[in-house]
């Protein structure tokens, strides 16, 4: 198990909520390939961020650069940063999320694996075809985690930052205002303690496009801590293709009884 996730006694007794925790992560256990420390900057590295609050205007401006419309999608490259481990792993792939249907999670490599967040349920397809499912209805707590979960997507991709504020504080920095597109990075300390056991901190960053999401086991100024970053590029809109929608059928045809 995840050992973010294992430092919270509740977490780990709740097993769908922890799944909901470890995709919001989006750090499972993965046998992954080997990556330069250097290219993982270090916590530190966001103490001035997180000593700044975000204003309105600020947000306002910040949804009209995410907004990317009801569907994207594009690919990604996860890096995580264990205490326990020596070098950073990695994993790549590709990722659709469409406001109505949902987000699907598909890594390629090192091996395939894909995983749906639809309708409160976490949908899970390994490499060998077996499909788990785990609804966050269990629970008062899982269900929350199940609502904020889309919301976060969707602020991610879709641009709907307001509602981040009524489960986040929010820290905003323009780290180049000189550039045309101007580098920012939006930190997110959840409120909910459960939660923040979990995952201390969150930062999304990027300039016209959202460029990458970091997540800290800890506070910026904690060293060493567990530490995961996910780079996006390749984003693109458009309709749901008939491939793409067979994908999200599996989340119906694994929901029957």
């Amino acid at each position: 198990m995840n050992s973010v996730l294992a430092k919270s006694s509740a977490l780990t007794k709740n097993p769908v909520l922890a799944k909901c925790a470890l995709f919001l992560c989006l750090a499972f256990a993965l046998i992954s390939l080997p990556l330069k420390a250097e290219t993982l900057a270090a916590p530190g590295a966001y103490q001035t961020l997180f000593s700044q609050s975000a204003d309105t205007a600020q947000l306002v401006a910040l949804s009209q650069k995410l907004n990317l419309g009801k569907t994207v999608r594009g690919h990604f490259v996860q890096s995580r940063l264990l205490k326990v481990l020596k070098k950073p792993l990695i994993s790549q792939g590709q990722f659709i999320f469409d406001q109505t249907q949902g987000l699907i999670w598909q890594q390629i490599k090192p091996f395939e694996s894909l995983l749906i967040l639809k309708d409160k349920q976490l949908i899970q397809r390994d490499s060998q075809g077996r499909v788990q499912v785990s609804k966050a209805d269990a629970s008062a707590s899982a269900a929350a985690m199940g609502d904020l979960l889309p919301s976060l997507v969707r602020a991610m991709l879709g641009g709907d930052i307001s509602g981040l504020s009524e489960n986040f504080e929010l820290h905003f920095l323009n780290t180049d205002r000189l550039s045309p597109d101007g580098q920012w990075q939006l930190g997110l300390t959840p409120k909910d303690p459960l939660m923040k056991k979990a995952i201390a901190n969150m930062v999304l960053e990027g300039s016209d496009v959202l460029q990458s999401l970091v997540l800290l086991s800890a506070a910026p100024n904690v060293t060493p801590q567990d530490m995961t970053r996910i780079d996006f590029s390749a984003l693109s809109q458009g309709t749901l293709s008939e491939a793409e929608l067979a994908q999200y059928a599996l989340a119906l045809e694994a929901s029957k009884p």
